[in-house]
């Protein structure tokens, strides 16, 4: 390939590449939620981990990534200042799976974060044109399910 063809197909990835701009979204929304979250010390990943914790529906550090949407590797580095924190504790589940539980603690957090994560939601979805949030939240879905798809195919 010439250098003009390279650099031309360089400009197209950057320009089209779905990863890339969901990376870039993914960033500048999670330090926005950050930036609100911070006087409590939390980031939005914790705080997510933390209220998927409390519904309880996960029944394994697997499912608990899954629902978080989350490697897990980041779940587990998460998961463990959680822990050390007092905001979640660990309890035996079924065979060598293992259920988290928010504490008490970890509720009362949880509760004091909310105003701060409603008020980074609001400040987002006001700068958004009107009912835009529903058209995002389903076109994630669509990617998301587009993507699911290519690995199951690489799986097959």
């Amino acid at each position: 390939m010439s250098r003009p063809s390279v650099v031309a197909e360089l400009t197209l990835i950057g320009a089209s590449c779905l990863g890339r701009a969901a990376r870039r979204t993914a960033n500048v929304v999670t330090r926005a939620y950050n930036k609100a979250l911070a006087p409590l010390g939390i980031e939005v990943t914790q705080f997510t981990i933390l209220c998927t914790v409390a519904l309880e529906k996960a029944q394994s550090a697997s499912e608990l990534a899954d629902l978080v949407g989350v490697e897990r590797s980041t779940l587990k580095r998460n998961l463990d200042r959680l822990v050390t924190g007092g905001l979640v504790s660990i309890a035996p589940g079924d065979g060598r799976r293992v259920v988290h539980r928010i504490t008490e603690r970890g509720t009362e957090l949880v509760a004091s974060a909310l105003p701060l994560w409603r008020q980074a939601q609001e400040a987002i979805l006001a700068r958004l044109p009107p009912d835009m949030d529903e058209t995002l939240r389903s076109d994630f879905r669509h990617l998301r399910r587009a993507a699911s798809g290519v690995l199951s195919d690489a799986c097959t």
